[in-house]
């Protein structure tokens, strides 16, 4: 039954030959990740791809053959190449070479251990099916991971307008005559008898009388 695959691990790396296209897709299919499922009798076993698009290459591990790699490299029969694989993607430590008998050379490293892998191309009516998942796969993860840009976008807030500058007051506030009695604050001056009212501070030169009816 053949079914998308979405590789949780995957990275673009570049081939050390000068045939071929100048980049490779490599991803890592393990037992609990999605895939093709296995024929039945048979158990699925960790498993490192590398495709141009039209060719892939594998290293088609059985059970078996995944031990012996690992004793082959000093690892714990428990070792989980997955996350092997995982780490030295996100570390941009791997590397790809092929070779002119049509298989390639594999190493990825993490930290200070290194493992390498010997891939053979897969036969053609075995790969075209592979490679099919494995496109519908990354169109489906493309398609989910556009649907949920766009509904972080709807749920997030528009920016709110930038206030205004306050703009420079061009009049004195009103002068509050109880201001003054909580605290310092603009003095109010009294008007005395006999000031000037134009010149506020200065003496009328003359008193201000009143009209005289009787001279009219």
């Amino acid at each position: 039954m053949q079914r998308p695959v979405a590789p949780g691990s995957l990275c673009i790396v570049p081939a050390g030959s000068e045939q071929g296209p100048p980049c490779y897709v490599c991803y890592c299919e393990g037992p609990e990740g999605p895939g093709l499922d296995p024929e039945p009798g048979q158990t699925c076993a960790v498993n490192i791809y590398v495709t141009d698009a039209l060719e892939l290459w594998s290293t088609s591990f059985t059970p078996e053959t995944l031990e012996k790699h690992k004793a082959q490299h000093g690892l714990d029969g428990a070792e989980d190449y997955s996350a092997w694989f995982r780490v030295a993607c996100d570390q941009h430590a791997v590397s790809l070479t092929l070779k002119d008998d049509s298989s390639a050379h594999l190493t990825i490293s993490r930290e200070a251990e290194t493992l390498t892998f010997n891939l053979s191309k897969v036969p053609s009516p075995e790969a075209a099916p592979r490679l099919q998942a494995l496109m519908l796969g990354l169109a489906e993860q493309v398609c989910r991971l556009k649907r949920q840009l766009a509904a972080l976008k709807d749920e997030t807030p528009s920016p709110r307008k930038k206030p205004q500058p306050r703009r420079q007051q061009l009049f004195l506030p009103a002068l509050d005559p109880d201001s003054g009695r909580g605290g310092p604050g603009p003095v109010i001056r009294k008007w005395m008898p006999g000031e000037s009212i134009i010149n506020p501070g200065f003496k009328s030169k003359k008193p201000a009388s009143g009209v005289n009816f009787d001279d009219t």
